[in-house]
């Protein structure tokens, strides 16, 4: 009677998950191991058989009072993959490929049920992500803004991988789902550094820092010349080598008429002319006295 209540309970177990049809998902790394537990007292189980994708992989009868567990791999390739941690029956595989990926289906015998105890497993083998790697979409230049898309992607492993993007800059830290994030940016902000970020079940990696200053350079660069264009047609420099001349007013006027009130005379008495060649004048070089001039 005991036994029948153990048993009983084990239908109890394994009726939920096999009446749904749902299976347990187990996911696992290329070169690691996944473990496919089974809670199971093997009180009157005669049997224990582990499938993999309608094929068996494992063979188990458990051990009795009298002899051992005996458990026998199917596949040669698989004898040193296979292992039941604790003495228990919860399947361990190691060394796991992409080919591991599948279904797994555990069958419990037992004489007094007319059909086995069942319960499945859905393992999904992932690659550890590498860094992904991102696309610059075609840059546009509107009025001094920089618009584009950058497209994050990786060049394999991309099954059930997101994507999300990081945007720092001084004052803000946004984030972003998705692969592709819009960009709109002032070349004389402060500059922006954008992060990819893909994630899979197993694992994650982010991109190298995108600067926009960096993404923008062409559109910048055309700004500065324009600017500096516009700068050239309204300041024009000055030459270091060119004279500078002041500005003679009023060139081309009528002379103003002289002011009696304002105006000194001077009047020169002119000697009698000399006739003695010793009484030349001096030259100009020679000091001489001054002559009484009468100045008015």
């Amino acid at each position: 009677h005991l036994g029948r209540t153990q048993v009983y309970f084990m239908v109890l177990c394994f009726a939920g998950p096999a009446a749904s049809g749902i299976p347990k998902k187990v996911v696992g790394a290329i070169g690691g191991s996944v473990i496919f537990p089974l809670n199971l007292s093997v009180n009157l189980v005669d049997s224990i058989i582990w499938v993999f994708n309608s094929a068996t992989l494992v063979t188990i009868q458990p051990k009795t009072a009298d002899k051992n567990a005996l458990i026998i791999v199917t596949q040669k390739r698989n004898t040193e993959r296979v292992n039941f941690p604790h003495e228990g029956y919860s399947l361990k595989l190691s060394r796991l490929t992409k080919n591991d990926s599948g279904v797994y289906r555990v069958e419990i015998y037992n004489s007094t049920l007319q059909d086995p105890l069942t319960q499945e497993y859905e393992l999904h083998v992932y690659e550890y992500l590498s860094k992904p790697k991102v696309i610059i979409g075609l840059q546009e230049n509107k009025n001094g803004t920089c618009v584009t898309n950058l497209t994050c992607s990786m060049e394999h492993g991309e099954e059930d991988v997101t994507y999300s993007w990081k945007s720092l800059d001084q004052a803000t830290n946004e984030s972003h789902r998705g692969s592709i994030l819009p960009i709109s940016w002032r070349w004389e902000k402060s500059d922006m550094t954008f992060i990819c970020m893909a994630s899979n079940p197993i694992s994650s990696n982010s991109s190298n820092p995108i600067f926009a200053q960096n993404l923008c350079e062409e559109i910048i660069e055309e700004k500065k010349e324009l600017d500096t264009h516009q700068e050239t047609l309204h300041f024009p420099p000055i030459s270091e080598e060119m004279p500078e001349y002041d500005t003679i007013s009023n060139f081309n006027s009528v002379i103003p008429e002289e002011n009696p009130a304002n105006t000194i005379y001077s009047t020169v008495h002119i000697p009698p002319k000399v006739t003695e060649p010793h009484s030349l004048p001096m030259s100009s070089d020679t000091p001489r006295s001054c002559t009484d001039n009468n100045v008015i």
